[in-house]
C-alpha cells in the first residue's frame, strides 16, 4: 500500500514529482498548479500601481535578479570662500602661522648672527688694547722698532708672513719662533734662544735692518734677502727668480699696505 506523502514547494511547482506519492497527491498538485496559473494569467499590471508597488510576483519569476541601482555620489558641500570657518580657513590659518614661526627663526638668527659680530669686534678690540698696553709680542715689536729705526707695521707684517704669529713655529728647514730665524743666523745676531720672544723679535728686527743698510734702503731687496738670502739677490741683480721669494715680498707688503 502506497504511504501518502505532504507536498514539498517542488511537488507543487512540478506536479510529474508527486506522482510518486500517490494519485490523490499528484490530483491535487495538478489543480493546485492549474489554479496558480490561472491566477497568474488573471492578474493585468496596473501602470499607476506598478510605479508604486514595484514588480509582481509574474515579473520577478521572470527576472527574479534584480539590477543593482547605481549608487548616488556622496554630496560634497560646496567650500566656502569665507576664512571664518571651513577646512579651507584651517589650512589658511595654519599657513599664516607657520610664517610666523619662521619669520621668528629668521629673526632670532639674524640677532644672534648680529651679536656674534659685536662679540668678535669687541673681542678683536680688546685683542688690540690689550696688545698696545703690554702683549709681549707686541711690546717687543715696539722696542725692536724704536731700537732698530723700523716701522712696527712692517715687523708685524714679517712676523705674520713668517709665522702667523705663532712663537714655537719650526719651518721644514729649520727655522723658529716668531721672525723664523735660521740656526746660523740667529747665532750671529747673538740670539741664544729663538722660541724667547723679545729675543726672537729683536733679531729679527736687527736682521731686516742689516739688509736694508746692505741694499741702500730698498726695501723689496731688502725682504728678499730676508727669505732667499743676500747672496742671492745680489746673484741676480735684485731679480730674484724663485716664486717662493716673490710671493714672499709681496704678501708682506701687502700687510703692512704697501704697493707691491
Amino acid at each position: 500500500m502506497a504511504v501518502e506523502k505532504s507536498l514539498t514547494v517542488r511537488d507543487y511547482l512540478e506536479p510529474r514529482y508527486a506522482a510518486a506519492a500517490g494519485s490523490r497527491l499528484a490530483g491535487a498538485a495538478r489543480k493546485s498548479l492549474a489554479s496558480f496559473q490561472d491566477m497568474l494569467k488573471n492578474q493585468a499590471p496596473k501602470p499607476d500601481e506598478s510605479a508604486v508597488a514595484g514588480l509582481r510576483i509574474s515579473e520577478y519569476l521572470k527576472n527574479p535578479v534584480l539590477k543593482t541601482q547605481t549608487s548616488r555620489p556622496p554630496r560634497v558641500p560646496a567650500v566656502s570662500n569665507s576664512t571664518a570657518v571651513g577646512p579651507r580657513s584651517m589650512e589658511t590659518q595654519e599657513e599664516a602661522e607657520t610664517t610666523q614661526r619662521t619669520r621668528k627663526v629668521e629673526s632670532e638668527r639674524a640677532a644672534q648672527v648680529q651679536g656674534a659680530r659685536r662679540l668678535s669686534r669687541t673681542s678683536l678690540q680688546e685683542f688690540r688694547a690689550e696688545n698696545a698696553t703690554g702683549h709681549p709680542v707686541e711690546k717687543s715689536i715696539q722696542q725692536a722698532a724704536a731700537k732698530y729705526n723700523l716701522s712696527p707695521e712692517l715687523i708685524r707684517s714679517v712676523i705674520r708672513a713668517e709665522s702667523n704669529f705663532q712663537a714655537e713655529a719650526v719651518s721644514p728647514a729649520g727655522a723658529k719662533g716668531l721672525m723664523q730665524l735660521m740656526p746660523e743666523t740667529a747665532k750671529e745676531l747673538g740670539v741664544t734662544n729663538p722660541f724667547d720672544i723679545q729675543q726672537n723679535i729683536d733679531g729679527g728686527a736687527r736682521y731686516l735692518r742689516q739688509m736694508l743698510d746692505r741694499f741702500g734702503g730698498d726695501l723689496k731687496r731688502a725682504l728678499a734677502a730676508y727669505n732667499a738670502g743676500p747672496g742671492a739677490v745680489e746673484q741676480y741683480n735684485g731679480d730674484v727668480p724663485f716664486s717662493e721669494t716673490r710671493q714672499y715680498v709681496q704678501r708682506v707688503l701687502r700687510y703692512a699696505g704697501l704697493r707691491a
